[in-house]
């Protein structure tokens, strides 16, 4: 027997510069265009959407994170740029003129945004102690 109804869901993590909007409609475009013939789609945006976002990396909160991950591990971090939905982020930017410090301790391993999630305590732990000596810090620059 045939199912007589699908449903998907699709997310897409844009980059600086995309338009949500644009990237909504370039997608429904596509799906009515690939559709087969006697397939009936309907493509549903869900409510909400948020803008790319991206700290400069030579931005000062990104030093002073720097400087605590340094004196924590001993060795510089590494830098690597990845998308996230934080649409927080852009709001802080668009209506404060504020970047934020995007500073977190879970590994790749746990899994994030996944069923099968987790967290070590040890990563909670040193999270903690850096959180703290980062706030710390921020307020003498």
């Amino acid at each position: 027997m045939l199912p007589n109804e699908a449903h998907a869901k699709i997310t897409c993590r844009l980059v600086v510069n995309q338009d949500p909007t644009t990237i909504i409609d370039l997608l429904a475009r596509h799906v009515q265009r690939y559709t087969p013939p006697g397939v009936q789609v309907t493509v549903r945006p869900l409510p909400g959407t948020a803008k790319p976002y991206l700290v400069p990396v030579d931005h000062w909160g990104n030093r002073v994170a720097e400087a605590v991950l340094t004196k924590m591990y001993g060795k510089a971090p590494y830098y690597e740029r990845i998308g996230g939905s934080l649409p927080i982020c852009d709001l802080f930017l668009s209506m404060l003129g504020a970047y934020t410090v995007n500073f977190a301790f879970a590994l790749t391993d746990e899994q994030q945004h996944a069923p099968d999630e987790f967290f070590r305590l040890s990563s909670f732990r040193r999270g903690q102690v850096a959180y703290g000596r980062l706030l710390h810090r921020l307020g003498k620059s």
